[in-house]
């Protein structure tokens, strides 16, 4: 039962025998399942994790950033006063919003205010990376409507995200997870025919590549974990590796002929 497997892939080596004769298909379907299973841990961690942090950054919009007015490509506030809204908990997350502001935004600017972004009458400048400032002209969006952003338009954006942001999460980290989990397979494959020669156990590539996956259980296991807890491991990546070749060792070991014995 496949339910039970990755229960067996971590607890007992003798199940290996098994996996080494069995399809490529049941493989696939294995490790899908487990795919699924770490689609869903995602999205725990989504919900306890990000979603609460996203949560706050709406609620700190909501109160914080005056009304924003955008029509015939300008912005405007109702003051059109210069202000300076920064983040509460990451505060080199800033943005001035000064609608009057006619002049060109450089880095130096940004640099001065301390902030990330620089909002006026008829560009948004973003700094990026490296000192480069990116400039958005508002006066180029194809648009005749009015648009305000003001404390209800980020309640619905929020309730909007909320509701793509799991289903999204969870068909993302399948989809990584599949890619990931395959390559790795591949990997550990090559590793797997070099213990089989080592080890002189004749397996074909098939049933090496059917133990890769399942070697990967107690690795995708201690992964989940971490995303629940999230902890510093020193190492994970070099720990991994060899806790998925020691598994790939008992398993070709197990499934190796025995050796011959002496003659009488």
């Amino acid at each position: 039962m496949i339910l039970l497997d990755p229960v067996n892939s971590i607890t007992s080596i003798e199940f290996y025998r098994k996996v080494a004769v069995q399809t490529l298909g049941r493989t696939f379907l294995y490790l899908a399942y487990l795919g699924v299973l770490f689609s869903i841990v995602f999205t725990v961690f989504l919900k306890t994790h990000v979603w609460p942090s996203l949560q706050e950054t709406f609620q700190w919009l909501e109160t914080s950033v005056p009304a924003i007015t955008f029509s015939k490509g300008r912005m405007s506030t109702p003051t059109d006063e210069k202000v300076t809204v920064r983040h509460p908990r990451v505060s080199e997350v800033a943005v001035v919003i000064d609608t009057l502001r006619v002049e060109p935004v450089t880095a130096q600017v940004l640099n001065e205010e301390k902030a990330t972004a620089y909002l006026t009458g008829g560009a948004l400048y973003v700094l990026q990376p490296g000192g480069k400032v990116e400039a958005y002209d508002f006066s180029k969006v194809p648009t005749a409507e009015t648009r305000v952003f003001d404390a209800k338009f980020y309640r619905e954006l929020a309730r909007s995200l909320r509701l793509i942001l799991y289903p999204l999460g969870f068909a993302a980290a399948f989809a990584v997870f599949m890619a990931w989990k395959l390559v790795a397979s591949l990997f550990y494959s090559l590793i797997a025919l070099i213990v089989n020669g080592v080890a002189e156990a004749g397996l074909e590539f098939v049933p090496l590549f059917n133990l890769s996956v399942y070697a990967q259980t107690l690795v995708i296991a201690i992964q989940c974990i971490l995303l629940l807890v999230p902890a510093q491991v020193p190492q994970l990546t070099l720990l991994c590796a060899v806790a998925t070749t020691i598994y790939l060792w008992l398993a070709i070991k197990k499934l190796s002929p025995p050796p011959p014995q002496p003659a009488a």
